[in-house]
């Protein structure tokens, strides 16, 4: 089979998803089932040609499913406190959450603070990402067993426990200050999920995205206005169900990234977020996207050329029986 039916294949399996996602929410009356960050977990884990996290399947699911439980526990039952604190909090537990997993499933970042900004208080949402996770990790092992996917052997991460304490110390100040700033403005899509999950990507050091940050910005751009435009076009002046919105808007997507060749997965979750949000939002949501995304990823790039690494414990090993 060839590599284009191949990837034609898992393209048109992460847009039957959605729909699916989509459709259901519709007829169902239940918002709370749509999971933006969908669009990135198929793109990760189907679409790229190499899987983009380092993780198994079983934390996958398990971290996947603790984080949206947090997310709605801290949004739904800490009904008191400010927005602010509730989202540094749902920081706090991201980072429990990775360094407690041993990956780097940096989606759950955005299962575990959607819910707080968009103030989720349906019990149906945790319960969507859970079988929404189940779903991409049924079909990837189809994919595999199929031959349309690289079989990925998960390696448990051995932390340069200096350098993650470095890492998350400046990423929850930089949330701290860039949270204050989107509650001061009333412009909080600069700190939109999908964003966060970039900014934290890009703090690794080694990552592949550090080197074409500019393309990526363009990208994620690119996608909030896509997003919001084609729902005010579709949706809010010609009255199409969301449905039919995002099957365009996610198919686009993904034959973007096939043809340039670069599979970033939080610009699909980017694309699809402005299908869950107000459209009094909608106006100004391409622009805090792009201006978020622009702070966000300076930040980090400043951050990974300052710090130093140190070789990891396995990396170590290899050297030692090199020589």
């Amino acid at each position: 089979m060839t590599f284009n039916k191949k990837m034609n294949i898992k393209i048109w399996l992460s847009v039957g998803l959605v729909t699916l996602m989509f459709f259901l929410a519709e007829i169902l009356g239940e918002k709370e089932m749509i999971f933006p960050e969908t669009a990135a977990l198929v793109i990760g884990a189907w679409v790229s040609p190499k899987h983009v996290w380092r993780t198994n399947r079983e934390k996958m699911l398990l971290f996947m499913s603790i984080a949206a439980g947090a997310g709605y526990y801290i949004s739904a039952y800490i009904e008191d406190a400010p927005m602010y604190l509730k989202i540094v909090v749902g920081m706090l537990v991201c980072m429990a959450l990775v360094l407690i997993s041993q990956t780097t499933m940096l989606p759950l970042i955005s299962a575990c603070i959607l819910p707080i900004l968009t103030e989720v208080n349906n019990i149906i949402y945790p319960i969507s990402v859970i079988i929404l996770t189940t779903a991409v990790i049924s079909v990837q092992i189809l994919l595999e067993k199929k031959k349309l996917k690289k079989v990925y052997k998960y390696k448990p991460i051995f932390y340069d426990v200096g350098l993650e304490i470095k890492r998350w110390v400046f990423i929850i100040i930089v949330m701290a200050v860039m949270t204050g700033l989107a509650l001061w403005l009333d412009l909080k899509f600069i700190i939109a999920p999908p964003l966060i999950v970039a900014f934290c990507e890009f703090t690794y050091k080694k990552s592949s995205v550090r080197k074409i940050p500019v393309p990526i910005l363009i990208m994620l751009s690119l996608s909030a206005f896509l997003g919001a435009f084609t729902r005010l076009l579709l949706c809010t002046a010609l009255h199409l169900p969301l449905t039919v919105a995002v099957i365009g808007v996610i198919t686009l997507v993904l034959y973007a990234m096939k043809m340039i060749k670069v599979y970033f997965p939080p610009v699909g979750a980017i694309a699809l977020l402005p299908f869950i949000i107000s459209e009094d939002e909608l106006y100004f949501y391409p622009v805090e996207v792009m201006l978020g995304g622009i702070v966000f990823v300076v930040l980090a790039m400043v951050f990974g050329n300052l710090v130093k690494t140190t070789p990891l414990p396995e990396k170590k090993a290899e050297q030692g029986e090199a020589k």
